[in-house]
This record gives structure tokens, C-alpha cells and sequence, in this order.
């Protein structure tokens, strides 16, 4: 009987000491960024009309379908004759559009970008194809691509006319990632790669124009150094930092959250940021599977994440400093620049984040299971008392 009593007694406390683990996420924010929910997507709508060859509309379908597939940007053919109460038809007005086909590139933060998918004396598909190559690919958004599905995250930083502010803001960005770097091994999960440095130098902004609209910018009025954060499937969090708010202590901040827990009390649909346009393909989605330990894709994984998003607020305050809207031609012609004349399509808004300290990231989950472990805490002091009560019970019971 004694040995009964003391063997249940401890699978009692096995199961006590088991059910910690469980009331902390399994994920960290750099986790939850791999997964795409589907939420605030960008959109690129087609539009034809009502001379458009019907061979035309049929392959700016399945090319853009096609092209589009492993990336965040959906696709929406708009019949302008046929769907003249969509939506979306508000851009035509907004870019001054009048002959067809032709396309509008549409970010969740609300800004659009009238993007030319026709040129003189070339095949449709053949400018098709590469306008939509365009949209989701340039040497700077593979560089990122491919840092951040194995590192920690990226500082993006934006290089201006002035030599000293870009040393400036290049030597805070560096300071931010080394004092990161330092903390890891106390971040609640392991995360093997520290982040790193992604330097988009002013050489180069005519060839990262898509870049920089999804970011706000405009590649002819950078002069000043600008940098972001970015995570997960190229996902941007926290504002974008310009001039001399560029400093070490802000950016380490932003940078902090994304080893934090996922369930650290911040709000979790500012935690997922902006996903920027990039393409996202098989290749790299298994890399990041097998580094992660799961597949972000799986519909389980992807209810699980959904729940703990479900939770935030929607508060993510969008693009931080504004936009201009701009047409992208290539990079030898003038770029055209249209005013926001549709004042129901976004308005520039101003994000101000507080300062968050890394022994407060890095402490940040503790509140949060306060309560659970009080409780488990109880649990285990009433399964211990009980079980000792059934061994004086029994012993007695044997004299």
C-alpha cells in the first residue's frame, strides 16, 4: 500500500513539474514573423477595358497569378466597364490613367504605385513578366531576403548625401546589433545567428525604387540616412528611424523585441509588421522550416499563430513619417511624380515608440506568467499534502 501511495504520489509531482513549460509560448516574435496570415496583404489590380484583346486579359491573369504566387501581393483583374463601382477603380482618377492594360501596385499602409506593364513594340507578356519581376525582386530585397530567414533580423540602413551622417547612423546601427548580439544566450529561446548589417548605399537607391516606396520613400528625395528594422519573411517592425533619431539606445529597443516572447503582453499586430514585397520561394521557405524546427506553412502551426495575433490590438500605426506616391519607370527615364489627390486612400501618420529597455524585453514575460505559476505553484503544494496524507494514513493503518 505504502508503495502504491509513494508511486502515485510521484507521477503526481511529474506531472506538476511538466506543466510549466506549457504555459509559456513555444514562440518567439522572430518565430511568429515567419508565418504569413494573410493579414493587411499588398494588392496588385489589373485593370483592361473594353478594347483590351480578350488574349491580353486572359494572360495578365495567369502570368501575374503565376508570378505572384510566392510572394504577399494578391492579384485582382479589375473590367473596368464591367466592375466601374470596384474599389479600386479610385486609382485610375488618382494616377490619371486612360489606356489599358495597366497596373497599381496597392500597400497595406495604403500607398499605391502605378506600375507600367506595357511598352512600345514589345510583347505583352514579355513586359509583363518583367514588370512583376521588378515588384518582387532587386539586388538589395535578395540580400535581406536571405539574412534574415537565417540570422536574428537586420538593421537596413539607408545611406543619405552626407558622408559623416551615414558614419553617424552606421556606427548606432553597428553599436545596437553588437549590444543585441551580447544578450542573446539570456532571450527565452536560442536563436543561433546575432543580427546584422544591411547597407543600401546612395549609389544604389535608383535600383531599390520598389524598395524604398514600401518603406515611404522615394528614391529622388533621400537625403538624409534613414534605417529600419526588419525580421521574419522581410517583415519591417517598429518605425522607420531618419536623421538623427537614428541612435544606438532606440534601435536596440526594436531590436529586442524580436527575441522577446510572443506572448510578452506587446501588441501583437504592430509585432507583424510590414511585410515587404519580396519573393519568397520553396528554397528559402524550406531553410527557414528546417532552421526553425517547423514548417510556418503548416495550417496547424499557422491556427496557433493566428490565435496569439488574435489577441493584440489593431493599433500598428503604418508608415511612420508619410508618403510620397510615385510612378516607377526604368532607370534611365525621369520618374514622374504625382500628389495624393484621394484623401481616403491613407493619410501620413507619425509613430512614436517607447523607449524598451532589454532587461524589460528580456524580462517581459515574466508578468505574464505570474498568475499560471502561482496557481501551478498551489497545485503542487495541495498534491504534495495529499499525498503525504495518504502515506501517514497508510502507515498508520500498518502498525
Amino acid at each position: 500500500m505504502i508503495k502504491l501511495c509513494r508511486f502515485v504520489l510521484v507521477i503526481c509531482l511529474w506531472g506538476c513539474i511538466q506543466s510549466h513549460p506549457t504555459l509559456a509560448c513555444r514562440f518567439n516574435v522572430r518565430e511568429t514573423g515567419f508565418v504569413d496570415l494573410g493579414f493587411e496583404p499588398y494588392y496588385l489590380f489589373g485593370y483592361v477595358g473594353r478594347d483590351t484583346p480578350a488574349e491580353v486579359t486572359s494572360t495578365f491573369r495567369q502570368v501575374s497569378y503565376a508570378a505572384l504566387m510566392e510572394s504577399g501581393i494578391r492579384v485582382e483583374v479589375i473590367d473596368t466597364n464591367q466592375q466601374q463601382d470596384h474599389p479600386a477603380m479610385k486609382f485610375l482618377d488618382l494616377w490619371r490613367i486612360q489606356s489599358f492594360p495597366a497596373a497599381v501596385l496597392v500597400s497595406p499602409d495604403g500607398q499605391s504605385l502605378s506600375v507600367p506593364v506595357t511598352k512600345p513594340g514589345q510583347p505583352f507578356k514579355e513586359t509583363l513578366w518583367s514588370a512583376l519581376d521588378d515588384i518582387l525582386s532587386s539586388p538589395k530585397r535578395e540580400e535581406i531576403v536571405q539574412q534574415v530567414s537565417k540570422t536574428y533580423g537586420a538593421v537596413l540602413l539607408i545611406e543619405g548625401g552626407q558622408r559623416e551622417e551615414n558614419k553617424k547612423a552606421e556606427a548606432a546601427a553597428a553599436g545596437a546589433i553588437e549590444r543585441v548580439s551580447m544578450q542573446m544566450d539570456m532571450m527565452p529561446k536560442t536563436i543561433v545567428n546575432p543580427p546584422v548589417l544591411i547597407v543600401l548605399d546612395s549609389e544604389s537607391l535608383s535600383r531599390e525604387k520598389i524598395l524604398l516606396w514600401s518603406l515611404g520613400l522615394d528614391a529622388e528625395k533621400v537625403n538624409k540616412p534613414y534605417a529600419a528594422v526588419l525580421y521574419g519573411r522581410a517583415r519591417w517592425i517598429g518605425p522607420l528611424f531618419e536623421g538623427e533619431q537614428i541612435n544606438e539606445n532606440d534601435l536596440a529597443s526594436v531590436l529586442f523585441v524580436i527575441g522577446a516572447d510572443c506572448e510578452c503582453g506587446f501588441d501583437y499586430r504592430w509585432l507583424q509588421g510590414t511585410m515587404l514585397p519580396v519573393r519568397w520561394d520553396d528554397k528559402v521557405q524550406a531553410r527557414v522550416a528546417e532552421g526553425l524546427g517547423f514548417d510556418p506553412e503548416n495550417p496547424m502551426i499557422k491556427m496557433e499563430m493566428s490565435r496569439i495575433v488574435g489577441r493584440g490590438f489593431s493599433s500598428y500605426p503604418g508608415v511612420p513619417f508619410g508618403y510620397e506616391e510615385f510612378v516607377v519607370e526604368s532607370v534611365n527615364e525621369p520618374e514622374h511624380i504625382l500628389p495624393v489627390q484621394d484623401q481616403n486612400i491613407a493619410s501620413p501618420t507619425s509613430a512614436v515608440v517607447a523607449p524598451v529597455s532589454e532587461e524589460s524585453v528580456l524580462a517581459e514575460s515574466e508578468p505574464v506568467l505570474q498568475k499560471p505559476l502561482y496557481f501551478v505553484a498551489g497545485l503542487s503544494v495541495l498534491i504534495i499534502a495529499v499525498g503525504l496524507f495518504i502515506v501517514f494514513r497508510a502507515a498508520r493503518r500498518n502498525l
